[in-house]
């Protein structure tokens, strides 16, 4: 999340984790590719938890991922906006080169998704659209975290909460 996949090294990883080297190769027999597509499904179960989580405290889906959008501020705030989106820096590295990393990012993603989804079907909108929504939401918000950082401003996700919420009572309506 910090500097990427490549600009992390094997010996970085070894240090900063206080592990030995024996033991990452004992774990992790095909290296660096192979830890970082089991951190990307880690971190992708924990986010998918996280979000079931919080859209469970509303019933109405509106509010529910509404107020999961706005929560992302705090957290984007408490790393002086230099926090957040674990995936995109390897999503946007690794695939052009492994197909491991790729897959493990796209099953990631999809773990983001669809609890929005499921959200959103349980609230009564018709199921391809939620899909279509779902998959529209998870890229907003992702979008959101990065300008977040490159503005060092929790404002884009606060913008993006606001047109999610927007757009999903309009499309209720039309449902």
């Amino acid at each position: 999340e910090r500097q990427g996949y490549y600009a992390t090294s094997l010996n970085q990883i070894v240090e900063e984790s206080d592990t030995p080297r024996g033991s990452l190769y004992y774990y992790f027999p095909d290296g660096k590719e192979e830890l970082a597509a089991t951190a990307i499904t880690d971190i992708g179960r924990k986010m998918n938890q996280n979000i079931v989580n919080a859209l469970a405290v509303y019933d109405d889906p509106v509010e529910a991922i509404y107020r999961f959008a706005l929560s992302l501020v705090p957290y984007a705030e408490q790393g002086g906006c230099s926090r957040g989106a674990p995936l995109a820096t390897v999503t946007l590295e690794a695939p052009t080169t492994s197909e491991n990393l790729r897959l493990a990012c796209y099953n990631a993603y999809e773990k983001l998704r669809q609890p929005f989804e499921d959200k959103l079907v349980q609230g009564g909108y018709p199921p391809k659209q939620a899909d279509q929504l779902s998959t529209l939401i998870t890229a907003a918000l992702e979008g959101a975290i990065i300008l977040t950082r490159a503005q060092k401003s929790a404002e884009p996700i606060h913008k993006v909460a606001d047109t999610i919420k927007s757009l999903l009572e309009c499309t209720r309506m039309e449902s």
